[in-house]
């Protein structure tokens, strides 16, 4: 037992390491490639939650919290995956994609909506912009990493 004591204090002391060693005990974690994640949402919690779960998850991660500041992190820094909220301020999202498939840098950017606006016009908008997944909110952390991962993996084996 004394052992056991030394070793949490050890990963108390830690810091960030802690929130990783935690979250290696209490759940499996699968090393991903250092994709980066661009997270564009206007509700700060929400950002904050998914940045950190996909950091601990081994990605790196960009956020923006409009379509428009979005759109041009998505041009400048060229992430993998893009997370991206329907309704926000400034640009929406739907605008923002719109947009973003106009320009080269945009154009085979994987886009995943994490919305929680799920009407029929929406959903269409989106796919004709080819977005990869639609992820209505509320949403479990863990199917949406899980589905980052898959889309990851389509498109790693399409590049084959």
């Amino acid at each position: 037992m004394g052992t056991q004591v030394c070793e949490w204090k050890e990963v108390l002391a830690g810091g960030q390491q802690w929130r990783v060693d935690m979250f290696d005990f209490f759940g499996p974690k699968k090393r991903a490639e250092k994709h980066k994640i661009l997270v564009v949402d206007d509700e700060p919690d929400l950002v904050l939650m998914l940045q950190d779960r996909l950091e601990m998850s081994g990605y790196e991660v960009v956020t923006a919290s409009n379509g428009k500041e979005g759109l041009e992190k998505a041009i400048e820094d060229e992430p993998d995956v893009v997370l991206l909220d329907v309704r926000m301020p400034v640009m929406d999202g739907l605008e923002m994609l719109e947009t973003l498939r106009k320009h080269p840098e945009g154009v085979g950017r994987v886009v995943i909506m994490v919305s929680a606006r799920s009407q029929r016009e929406d959903l269409t908008r989106a796919e004709a912009c080819g977005v990869k997944d639609y992820v209505v909110k509320p949403f479990e952390l863990s199917a949406l990493i899980e589905k980052i991962g898959e889309v990851l993996e389509r498109r790693k084996a399409a590049v084959k």
